[in-house]
């Protein structure tokens, strides 16, 4: 299986949630995905020449293209990139490509996992109807508290406000909350296909085990753990992948290939 990127890279946090998330219109990060798998030296064409996030600065240009290519077009493997191209070269819905893409990012940066699975989805599901920047600086200082002593987290106060108020801004482009100053939560629930792919997406992550309820992307799926063997019960039975459950492990097994699924999902 081809490496496209050290293993040790997906486990350093980094702070580029802070260059990209700022962007003003997110239809266009679709695009520049779909332009990249059609022709990747063409990226700094279209991000610093073409300019087209329309960025004022030169150097704000350069800054969000080396965010991009760290965060966004960054591959544990060939299945990997073979399951982003194919994504994006089917014609899935808008929606769709939402979940894919806080997914991908998921997979990518250790840092929008975390905060994802530990901290929006667990206020998502206790009842709460909205979730605020303090929030997430809590759990990041917690993060910093642990990790402070190494170079993977040395953050100032002004670097983990800012990597909490544009985690919010990446979830409200996403829809996954309101826009203005109470972020509330939306309704958030993936397609039956959604959920299909991010099976492929956790199978990446851990791509030694089968059991779904113990990956820790799992958090990340918006299906709660009462309701995940009913539906992906479902899912299974339109042979997308086979499941077995023996009361303890929801064991998952692939059935098409990371290039194939995304044909046989929306091409039925």
């Amino acid at each position: 299986m081809e490496q496209l990127n050290k293993i040790a890279e997906f486990d350093v946090y980094d702070t580029t949630i802070k260059d990209i998330a700022g962007l003003k219109d997110y239809s266009i990060i679709y695009k520049v995905i779909e332009e990249f798998f059609q022709n990747e030296e063409k990226l700094d064409e279209l991000i610093l020449d073409e300019n087209i996030f329309d960025i004022r600065t030169e150097k704000g240009r350069k800054k969000v293209s080396w965010a991009i290519k760290r965060s966004i077009f960054k591959f544990f493997n060939q299945k990997h990139k073979d399951l982003i191209c194919s994504i994006f070269k089917e014609g899935i819905s808008f929606q769709d490509k939402k979940f894919v893409l806080l997914w991908h990012l998921s997979l990518n940066n250790r840092l929008i996992r975390e905060v994802t699975s530990n901290i929006f989805i667990k206020i998502y599901y206790s009842g709460r109807v909205a979730i605020t920047a303090d929030d997430i600086m809590v759990y990041i200082k917690e993060i910093q508290k642990e990790e402070g002593k190494t170079t993977k987290a040395n953050w100032s106060e002004e670097t983990i406000y800012r990597i909490a108020t544009k985690y919010l801004s990446l979830m409200t482009k996403l829809d996954f909350v309101t826009s203005g100053r109470i972020k509330s939560f939306t309704h958030i629930r993936p397609s039956s296909e959604a959920q299909v792919l991010f099976l492929y997406f956790a199978k990446l992550f851990s791509p030694n085990a089968s059991n779904i309820l113990t990956n820790e992307l799992l958090p990340v799926s918006f299906i709660s753990s009462e309701d995940i063997q009913d539906r992906l019960k479902k899912l299974s039975l339109k042979g997308f992948f086979n499941m077995n459950y023996n009361g303890i492990a929801l064991n998952i097994e692939l059935t098409k290939s990371f290039k194939g699924i995304c044909d046989a999902l929306y091409n039925r």
